[in-house]
């Protein structure tokens, strides 16, 4: 929670950036504190509060107030500096570990809420899965070809803007599009995806929701990820982004082992009533 809320402060307004501040500066404290007594601590309103809450994605002041109790109860809970020229090997090291440690935690706990059956579902359904990376996901992109050898997806991996949009436009209704994009708004992306889907392709987007490529996807994975143009940001955002596509093509691996073993029960027992 404080992770996301220190992430989240240059994107808000004025007014609900200083409950942000005002909460950060004795997050312990303000676990406490009513939202009458925060407003005035922030020398806000009460209604500004709860705006601030729910652009964290809490339902109001109380369960914000929950989320963050929890977080601080948490020993695994990370610190996320910033870098600095002056920092020393061991010192950067532990500054790159703590940052990825606090992105990959906060990363788990929203899982639960991303509609990952959803998901695999349509990879499992799909004739074929292209996969589009481009710039920072585009190694990602070119490795997950390998994590789906043994499943029965026909998997096309796609890293050039131009390939890109040929592709997607002559795109299929049966086919399925996985979009990374660690900041949502890069446009060759965005086009080939308005023109998929055009042709009536599935799409969905490993990126933040609300972002341009977001919206133009039927479904997204959102993360959380960093949008910064820090060193950190990028480094965190492939890790995120490569654990997914792992937790996806696992799933698939497994969903395809299970078909297996139900299509070798079920020949065995046919098998045991033709003898009888």
């Amino acid at each position: 929670m404080l992770d996301q809320m220190r992430a989240s402060l240059t994107n808000l307004s004025k007014s609900e950036r200083s409950v942000g501040e005002a909460i950060l500066s004795d997050p312990e404290r303000a676990v406490h504190m009513s939202i009458a007594r925060l407003a005035v601590a922030s020398g806000v309103s009460e209604p500004t509060v709860n705006r601030f809450c729910r652009s964290l994605g809490c339902k109001g002041f109380p369960d914000f107030k929950l989320k963050l109790a929890q977080s601080l109860a948490n020993p695994a809970s990370f610190q996320v500096r910033g870098l600095n020229d002056n920092d020393t090997a061991p010192l950067l090291a532990d500054k790159l570990f703590e940052t990825a440690l606090s992105r990959l935690t906060r990363a788990r706990a929203r899982l639960p809420e991303q509609d990952l059956a959803g998901v695999i579902g349509e990879i499992l359904d799909c004739r074929r899965l292209l996969i589009y990376g481009l710039g920072p996901t585009t190694g990602l992109a070119r490795g997950s070809q390998e994590l789906f050898i043994g499943t029965p997806v026909t998997v096309i991996v796609h890293t050039d803007a131009v390939i890109q949009e040929l592709t997607a436009s002559s795109a299929m209704e049966s086919d399925l599009f996985l979009f990374l994009c660690t900041n949502g708004e890069t446009a060759p992306m965005v086009a080939s995806a308005t023109v998929a889907d055009e042709r009536g392709a599935r799409l969905i987007a490993i990126a933040p929701t609300g972002s341009p490529l977001a919206r133009a996807c039927h479904r997204t994975i959102d993360l959380v990820l960093d949008t910064q143009a820090a060193t950190q940001a990028r480094f965190t955002n492939r890790l995120v982004c490569q654990l997914v596509l792992d937790v996806l093509a696992e799933a698939v691996q497994q969903a395809t082992r299970a078909n297996k073993r139900y299509q070798r029960a079920t020949s065995k027992n046919t098998m045991d009533q033709a003898a009888r």
